[in-house]
């Protein structure tokens, strides 16, 4: 187990897999009140910038790095998911052309990539009006969530949304998943007290 003397883990993520791994950061803080755990959201671009700096020992990206520098592992994945309200289960291209269309920061190019599976013959996300944008990646839901249109996000951010009943998950068919790649400097082993929060945080997810 993690020794009770003081020490600190320092992580730096996306904002949906994030989402998921706070509380249970919290969780094995509270089991072990002596670490000091440092957890930053950030895009892919500045989780590697981040790592290579030695501002944080461990950082997940979707997209895996090929500088040698940097050592990857898979972590998890994550499928891509079209939230609709729960009052409109009705999920034709006409149906989310109607709602409109819920952005953030990789909204358009997550919606292109799910669209385009489930909805092969129509246009791409273009064509569908845009009802608003938020960076936040915690607020993405709430419009959703009060039936003012659809959004495609990542599944560990839909199931952090605490009004689950609010919200509704669109079947897709096949799925389009994305990868979490843990990484750090390639030159350093990860420290044993980070070795083992990461498989606490494996045994949670």
């Amino acid at each position: 187990m993690l020794n009770r003397s003081q020490v600190d883990i320092s992580l730096i993520t996306p904002g949906s897999i994030g989402l998921t791994l706070f509380p249970l950061l919290i969780e094995l803080q509270q089991a072990f009140p002596a670490l000091s755990i440092r957890h930053r959201f950030a895009p892919d671009s500045e989780i590697v910038a981040s790592v290579l700096a030695n501002e944080h020992e461990i950082g997940m990206v979707t997209l895996k790095p090929s500088d040698p520098r940097i050592h990857s592992t898979h972590f998890t994945e994550e499928p891509l998911e079209l939230v609709v309200p729960a009052s409109h289960k009705q999920n034709e291209w006409a149906d989310l052309q109607r709602l409109g269309f819920i952005s953030h920061p990789d909204g358009e190019a997550m919606a292109t990539r799910l669209l385009s599976r489930k909805y092969p013959t129509h246009p791409g996300i273009q064509e569908i009006p845009c009802k608003g944008f938020t960076n936040q990646i915690s607020l993405i839901l709430e419009p959703v969530a009060k039936g003012l249109g659809f959004t495609v996000i990542p599944q560990y951010a839909r199931k952090a949304f605490e009004r689950q009943e609010d919200i509704y998950v669109v079947e897709c068919g096949s799925q389009v998943v994305d990868t979490i790649w843990l990484i750090h400097r390639a030159e350093w082993p990860l420290s044993r007290r980070a070795q083992k929060a990461i498989t606490f945080l494996k045994g949670k997810i």
